[in-house]
């Protein structure tokens, strides 16, 4: 038990050190800079999953931690606090890999315009429409300045008869333009000399190998299966045959707000039970992916006594 008298001297030691330790000033940014401690970055508030950014532009980069590719959005100030979204996969995430891989070890930026989820404690981005940012390019500027258009003209003297050649051209330098360029040539050297800024990286061809399976924008209704666990983690929702027997791939499902509630309902023994899901179909490197939207777990019932 604790003794008053045993106390009183402990107390009158600690008196004194909780004082100090409230008259002491916190600790500035400046002095953790110079004891060489790591001040921490300012990140911006999570959005709200349905959150839809616009033409919002940015830097594409790994991960540090996880095999997974980040946005990093252009701060408007330097003290303005960093957002940046975690790409989820699709086929328009597999087109940035391949322009940032084309100009390695360059980072890539985009402008892009996407879907924001929201999991965890990260903000999850579904890249919908993206245009690629490049340099303009270098051009030979002119350095004469044009005369003031408000001065006289300077009037030559006429030449004579005598002073003129027979070939009213001979004094003009020749030049690449007077061999009779195409209107084709001609667009191409405009085109050249402008260089490229923004294009988008969906040229129409077919870039990807098409994967078996659903493709990529297909809409699954109230499609029976199981959920379950792969590999690595992740939730899968493996699909029942179908009338013909056939099965499809398992779909790897994308991180939301819908799946946070899924996890929730596994928990309570719902894993492997027969369910039905709808959602929307990607595919990324030989793999499909689910966007969850609805789901409904079916109950098993034996059949009646005959």
């Amino acid at each position: 038990m604790f003794s008053p008298r045993r106390g009183a001297p402990l107390l009158a030691i600690l008196i004194p050190l909780l004082a100090l330790a409230q008259d002491a000033p916190p600790a500035s940014s400046s002095d953790e800079a110079e004891t060489g401690q790591d001040v921490p970055i300012a990140r911006a508030p999570l959005l709200a999953e349905g959150t839809v950014i616009s033409n919002a532009e940015g830097t594409m980069v790994p991960d540090e931690r996880r095999p997974l590719w980040r946005f990093q959005l252009d701060r408007e100030s330097p003290d303005a606090p960093e957002r940046d979204f975690i790409l989820l996969p699709c086929r328009v995430l597999q087109d940035m890999e391949q322009k940032a891989r084309s100009i390695a070890p360059t980072p890539a930026r985009f402008s892009l315009t996407g879907e924001v989820l929201s999991y965890g404690r990260d903000n999850w981005l579904l890249p919908q429409h993206v245009e690629w940012i490049t340099e303009h390019a270098e051009r030979n500027e002119t350095t004469e300045v044009p005369p003031d258009p408000s001065e006289p003209l300077d009037e030559e003297p006429p030449t004579t008869p005598a002073e003129t050649s027979d070939d009213p051209w001979a004094d003009e330098a020749a030049s690449p333009r007077d061999q009779g360029d195409s209107i084709a040539d001609i667009v191409a050297d405009l085109q050249s000399s402008v260089g490229p800024l923004r294009r988008s990286i969906d040229t129409g061809e077919d870039t990807v190998a098409p994967v078996a399976g659903p493709s990529e924008g297909r809409i699954l209704v109230s499609r029976r299966g199981r959920l379950g666990r792969g590999r690595t983690g992740a939730w899968v929702f493996v699909l029942d045959s179908d009338v013909n027997g056939l099965s499809d791939p398992s779909l790897v499902l994308l991180p939301s707000r819908r799946l946070a509630q899924l996890e929730t309902y596994a928990g309570y023994g719902w894993m492997g039970q027969p369910m039905l899901m709808s959602g929307e179909v990607f595919t990324y490197r030989d793999r499909h992916f689910l966007r969850p939207t609805s789901w409904k777990f079916v109950r098993e019932r034996p059949n009646l006594i005959r």
